[in-house]
């Protein structure tokens, strides 16, 4: 999570720590050469891994975000329980696929209206966790055997810009399988916290069946519940 920050703000603030800590130091007498500042040193980084594996439980590092108001400078937490409404561009792309194998009609993506028909939408059950470093999200839709695990998620806020969460995804299927599908694909996401509503929503894709041009995109919108 602290890579939601600018990192050039973390790191301009870790080195003012430190400056500050060297000049409480020497303005105290504790240290009067740099001889005497070198010998702190090793207790000053004692001090900041002491403070990272401490703010690493996940329990301290809450509680933190809670006393600090943290989530209006620094990232809301988004741990917990969600449900998820998934639609996806797959009915679409199912049409193209059938009409090329001449088992439907005709069918021109650009040209042709977009209907509720093409339009799958999908309903899941989404776990966010957080600690200081990572931030992970599982999701399993309704009914199925399949597990979407993130390989990696990416917390930026840039104000005046939302919250938003960049995540690279793994998922599998246990499952029978159509000949249209896989047993493991890769996708990819982006999803902005919308503080009104309290939902996470964006957009995004895989590379499922991505060799016979049936990979897919959609949309996703995350409520706590």
């Amino acid at each position: 999570m602290i890579f939601a920050m600018n990192r050039s703000l973390v790191l301009s603030t870790l080195v003012l720590a430190v400056v500050v800590i060297c000049v409480g130091l020497l303005g105290s007498g504790y240290a009067t050469t740099p001889r005497d500042l070198l010998e702190w040193s090793s207790k000053i980084a004692m001090f900041i891994s002491g403070a990272i594996i401490l703010l690493s439980i996940r329990p301290v590092l809450r509680g933190l975000h809670l006393v600090t108001f943290a989530r209006h400078w620094w990232f809301p937490w988004l741990d917990g329980e969600w449900r998820a409404e998934i639609r996806s561009n797959w009915p679409k792309v199912e049409r193209m696929y059938k009409a090329a194998k001449r088992e439907d009609p005709k069918f021109d993506a650009l040209a042709a209206p977009l209907t509720k028909a093409d339009e799958l939408v999908t309903m899941a059950s989404v776990t966010i966790e957080s600690s200081l470093f990572d931030i992970s999200i599982e999701i399993t839709p309704d009914g199925t055997n399949k597990v979407s695990r993130t390989r990696f998620v990416r917390a930026r806020w840039a104000k005046p810009d939302r919250p938003e969460l960049s995540y690279v995804y793994e998922q599998l299927d246990n499952a029978a399988l159509a000949p249209t599908d896989t047993r493991q694909h890769h996708g990819a996401g982006v999803v902005e916290f919308i503080e009104k509503t309290g939902e996470l929503s964006g957009h995004y894709w895989t590379n499922r069946k991505a060799e016979a041009a049936l990979n897919t995109a959609g949309t996703i919108v995350m409520r706590r519940i």
